[in-house]
């Protein structure tokens, strides 16, 4: 164990890697800090609310422990995918936020190969591994469509994906569900499209429980991706267009990196991300697509994304953490305080990691600082 922590955060890092986990874990905490400080001055206990949300989120063992751990866990697989999606395409040099209608897709495209007659009789491990492929597939080509008009035509990415994000809510959901995958009322279903058959649901990893193996799956994908970046040419690529983002990946360009076919494979693998953790929604929570569906995950995933530092495995826990606060979210009322607060907290940590330039000049300073007194400290002596 201790020689993997070495592999993944030390050997391949500055002098000062241990820098890249203190500054978001500072970040966290200054943010439940500031947290703390509203809930008082509205005249509540921040103790209190603090103690209910973190006894129901599902990280501190408690009479209730395995049923809010289990919640936890399925919602961040949701968080998790829809970060590491805009992260990959970040560390290429790109602003992606099309996870959001990637993740629409994704759902809607595994609500209908999870119906559909031609799949439903074949044998799970079958139609599952064709669902999350075509899956991947629909949100890979939704993500390809935005790195092909910027690699091709120079369009921003961000004007492209915002406009399929709205393509995906307004003409393929509100359509599609509305209309041609519209359930018929006889089945028992009463709006959005037919429940996925039995053969399509993501198996349970924990009995009695919605456990599914969603989570294993993104921990699988997150490997994969971390293996991308730091073991392959492919990951170098991408790494090195990153840096010189701001200059127009010109030196990228010189090094003999084909900018855009990179541009266009790193969208395509966002985007396939993203809608898989939009299958999770179709066949291990709701096994149909409603017709107002569950929104905002893909945006949370730019929150996930910055507090995991674009990190695949930073990524992990920051996905872990949000889905933590969204499960403990409902239990903050009986302190009288609105199940939003943890969103605040949300906003407090992106905030404070926005800010971490100027955080890790302070612990900088606050570590040069321990360490001269320390010096000087031997030198009396």
């Amino acid at each position: 164990m201790k020689e993997l922590f070495y592999r993944l955060f030390v050997e391949r890092k500055e002098k000062y890697w241990w820098m890249n986990l203190l500054v978001p874990v500072t970040s966290i905490v200054i943010a439940l800090i500031v947290g703390a400080i509203f809930i008082w001055s509205t005249g509540r206990d921040p103790f209190l609310a603090y103690k209910l949300l973190f006894n129901a989120s599902g990280l501190v063992p408690g009479p209730y422990w395995k049923s809010s751990f289990t919640e936890m866990l399925l919602s961040s697989s949701l968080f998790i995918a829809t970060g590491l999606a805009f992260a990959i395409a970040a560390r290429s040099g790109l602003f992606s936020i099309g996870a959001e209608g990637q993740f629409t897709v994704g759902a809607i495209t595994a609500a209908y190969f999870g119906y559909a007659k031609p799949f439903a009789a074949l044998p799970t491990i079958i139609h599952l591994t064709i669902i999350l492929l075509m899956v991947m597939l629909a949100g890979g080509l939704w993500g390809f469509v935005a790195g092909y008009l910027r690699a091709k035509k120079g369009i921003n990415e961000v004007i492209v994906t915002i406009m399929l994000n709205w393509i995906a809510f307004h003409l393929i959901e509100g359509w599609l569900v509305t209309g041609p995958m519209a359930a018929d009322v006889s089945t028992g279903v009463i709006s959005g499209t037919p429940s996925v058959s039995p053969t399509a649901r993501l198996p349970i990893i924990l009995h009695n429980t919605r456990l599914n193996i969603g989570i294993l799956i993104m921990i699988a994908v997150i490997i994969i991706i971390w293996f991308l970046l730091y073991k392959t040419t492919f990951g170098f690529e991408i790494r090195a267009m990153g840096h010189t983002a701001v200059w127009g990946m010109e030196a990228s360009r010189v090094q003999g990196i084909n900018i855009n076919k990179r541009i266009m494979q790193v969208m395509l693998i966002s985007g396939a991300i993203a809608a898989l953790g939009g299958s999770f929604i179709t066949l291990g929570i709701n096994f149909h697509y409603p017709p107002v569906a569950d929104s905002g995950y893909g945006f949370d995933g730019i929150a996930v994304a910055l507090i995991g530092q674009n990190e695949p495995f930073g990524i992990l826990f920051s996905g872990i953490l949000i889905g933590a606060l969204r499960t403990g979210a409902t239990a903050v009322q009986i302190a009288h305080i609105p199940k939003t607060f943890p969103s605040i907290i949300e906003g407090l940590i992106v905030a404070f990691i926005a800010l971490q330039e100027l955080i890790r000049y302070l612990l900088f300073k606050l570590v040069k600082t321990k360490r001269t007194a320390q010096t000087e400290g031997g030198l009396t002596q």
